[in-house]
């Protein structure tokens, strides 16, 4: 049997973990971080700039002259950090939180003009966050040259101070402003572009230096939210049943959606917390007036992206190349698998968790010891329970060492006995069942908006069909399921 322990309690000891490993150089009630950054640090728009900013210490604030000075805002600010620190305080941590913001401007004038706030000694962790377009080549009106040398003396002055402090980078993402409009940088490509000239420009100086402590892809899970269909591509083409993570006014900065993702990111980067362990009822999400399951869909986009890219378990020994698990029937979930090549591989074991934290062991399939051709796994774990389930596979190989997969997500029936098949599902029909016989079935998207509106037959089933891809949330009387369309 798993126990679940309460949420706080959990992150709390998740948190003391963390700390017996090291990774603080504070007293485990209190850990210092400094955000450094410009407006897309500390968001633009007042609902995320002032955001709890009474919790977070605004370093520039009492700046009365050069170049530390902001002109048009009135601080203090919060920003990312506040939304962070929010995040930090519900999970049980002693963050004490700052920023030292300056809008527009590169690493370069925070290394000039604000090192008397940098180099001290008393920073657990530093996070560093460049002008919007320096990391992009210089054909593209980029300047990577200064952003490559003002990252690496930032990172060198942190350490100088205190040797042990973690410094991260701070992924930005992709501009709609230079994408979509004419005579533009990135004009007539997709904004997959200049997110991958981002991703290459922060990830090229994250491995070159080899002294930071991470990359926050905020960046790459805007890209994840718009590829899974929780977030718009186009924010001058908006599509309502999708949430917008660019601000309306000048389509760069983020907006409330965009920053609680980037906010998320950043807090399973530099916790190593899975931000879906703050669920619908997370606090700066009910603030900024974003809907649960808004919510709960950018919680696992950021968990996706940063378990995929650098947080999450180590790479298969195996080269796997697929892995999905979705609902069959009752109690069923089939998972699927492939992989490219295998050098003395044993098998894999089938492990399933009820809260993404702790797994147990289901089943197992032989492996094809070692090949240079593809193949295809399968298993079918007839027994799950209802609810919302993780699974991931453990790969054994013939000398005992294991590594896993990244972890796949499936929601079996639950609340008033409801079941979707398949789910996740790939476009075509979907099956609902288990609703009381007439009652009204209701499809809301990401925003919370209804997409599909029916009426079960006497069966207690209904057909959902013509869904785009996104997440969404299906009820029907008292019952709840969470629907993926891939």
């Amino acid at each position: 049997m798993v126990f679940r322990l309460p949420f706080l309690t959990m992150c709390r000891l998740v948190g003391l973990a963390v700390f017996s490993l090291g990774l603080s150089t504070t007293a485990a009630a209190q850990t210092r971080i400094l955000f450094v950054g410009n407006s897309f640090t500390h968001g633009k728009i007042d609902s995320i700039r002032l955001y709890n900013a009474a919790n977070v210490t605004d370093e520039n604030y009492s700046q009365t002259s050069g170049a530390r000075v902001e002109s048009g805002y009135t601080g203090p600010w919060g920003g990312l950090p506040g939304l962070v620190k929010k995040m930090a305080d519900q999970a049980g941590l002693n963050y004490e939180v700052h920023i030292e913001s300056i809008s527009g401007q590169p690493l370069e004038t925070h290394y000039n003009s604000a090192l008397s706030v940098i180099n001290q000694r008393i920073w657990d962790k530093v996070i560093l966050q460049d002008q919007s377009t320096y990391p992009i080549p210089s054909g593209r009106t980029g300047n990577r040259p200064s952003f490559y040398k003002y990252a690496t003396l930032l990172e060198q002055t942190i350490h100088t101070a205190n040797a042990r402090a973690q410094v991260y980078l701070y992924e930005t993402w992709g501009r709609a402003d230079l994408t979509y409009q004419s005579n533009q940088p990135y004009s007539g490509f997709p904004i997959d572009t200049m997110a991958q000239d981002l991703h290459n420009g922060y990830f090229t100086q994250y491995k070159a230096n080899g002294k930071y402590a991470g990359v926050a892809p905020a960046g790459d899970a805007w890209i994840r939210a718009i590829s899974t269909g929780v977030a718009t591509r186009n924010p001058y083409s908006p599509e309502s049943s999708k949430l917008n993570l660019w601000w309306t006014d000048d389509k760069y900065h983020p907006s409330k959606w965009g920053s609680y993702l980037n906010a998320c990111v950043m807090f399973y980067t530099i916790t190593g917390i899975d931000p879906r362990t703050l669920g619908s009822a997370e606090l700066a999400a009910k603030d900024l007036a974003i809907r649960p399951s808004a919510a709960v869909a950018l919680q696992q986009v950021a968990y996706d992206q940063v378990a995929a890219q650098q947080g999450g378990p180590a790479p298969l020994p195996v080269q796997l190349v697929t892995f999905t698990a979705r609902t069959a029937g009752p109690a069923t979930v089939a998972l699927a698998w492939a992989t490219a090549s295998e050098v003395g591989s044993d098998r894999f074991e089938v492990e399933r968790s009820a809260d993404g934290v702790r797994f147990e062991l289901v089943g197992q399939v032989a492996a094809a010891g070692s090949s240079t051709v593809a193949h295809a796994y399968a298993y079918t774990d007839r027994g799950a329970p209802a609810g919302t389930l993780y699974y991931r596979l453990r790969q054994i190989d013939q000398d005992n060492t294991a590594a896993y997969s990244p972890v796949r997500m499936v929601a079996t029936p639950g609340a008033g006995g409801l079941a979707l098949y398949p789910n996740p599902a790939q476009g075509g029909a979907i099956r609902l069942s288990g609703a009381t016989p007439g009652a009204p079935v209701r499809v809301l998207d990401a925003l919370g908006k209804v997409a599909l509106a029916m009426t079960a037959d006497q069966a207690g089933t209904a057909a959902l069909a013509g869904l785009p891809s996104g997440l969404y949330v299906v009820r029907a009387g008292s019952g709840t399921v969470r629907l993926s369309v891939e």
